[in-house]
């Protein structure tokens, strides 16, 4: 095992990880909902990867909105693959409408997604997060956003398959229930969380109006830590 020693970026390939040649591809599975590619691959090893299969999946936005009494916007829905409950953020696919637009593609899909979802909307648009849902096998990315001033628009608007129950809660209380184990929640969910948290606790220009917040997020942490 070879150990790098500081920080990496992606032009550096002192390592072993290196891309993978692709030698065919081709769609072995589509429908509206699912395109799957199957890929020959071959290591720089010299080792071939084959088949692997890719799900070529949309991007994703995802919003953690606060209205203006800093209340965060949560939402409960049934998640079928794995046959439970869970809560999360509103969020969702970004689709070909979001496109040509001056906030840019992943803000509008989140805007359009938190207002069929719940029903806010309006509110400053702040990017916390951009990741990778599952890099071995999606190739899509999932962009967070920190909403302040989110406001009540209008009712939800949800496709026949779907029900959502919208509700607010406290910011300190949903990340201490992560941290506890007991909500079940969205992996990336987490992330854009705890990276709003950080956002907030770090202030600066134009997050004046979440100081109440971030006072209350320090005492929560004060009061969670371990002597």
């Amino acid at each position: 095992m070879r150990f790098i020693v500081g920080t990496m970026t992606e032009n550096d390939r002192e390592g072993t990880a290196h891309p993978w040649r692709v030698l065919a591809s081709k769609i072995t599975f589509e429908d509206r909902w699912l395109k799957v590619r199957t890929d020959h691959c071959v290591m720089a090893s010299g080792v071939e990867v084959t088949p692997y299969h890719v799900i070529e999946s949309p991007d994703w936005a995802s919003v953690v909105a606060l209205t203006r009494d800093l209340r965060l916007v949560m939402v409960r829905e049934y998640r079928h693959a794995r046959g439970k409950i869970i809560d999360g953020i509103p969020g969702g696919v970004i689709d070909h409408a979001d496109s040509g637009v001056p906030t840019g593609i992943a803000e509008a899909g989140a805007r359009r997604e938190l207002l069929e979802e719940t029903g806010y909307g309006g509110g400053r648009f702040i990017p916390i997060l951009t990741t990778y849902p599952d890099p071995g096998n999606q190739t899509n990315a999932a962009t967070a956003f920190l909403a302040l001033g989110v406001e009540v628009k209008s009712a939800q608007t949800l496709d026949d398959s779907e029900a959502v129950d919208v509700y607010l809660d406290d910011f300190p209380t949903v990340l201490m229930r992560i941290s506890g184990g007991s909500l079940l929640i969205h992996a990336t969910h987490v992330a854009a969380l705890w990276c709003a948290a950080a956002r907030i606790l770090m202030g600066g220009e134009g997050m004046a109006e979440t100081a109440p917040l971030r006072d209350r997020l320090l005492a929560a942490f004060a009061a969670a830590s371990i002597p």
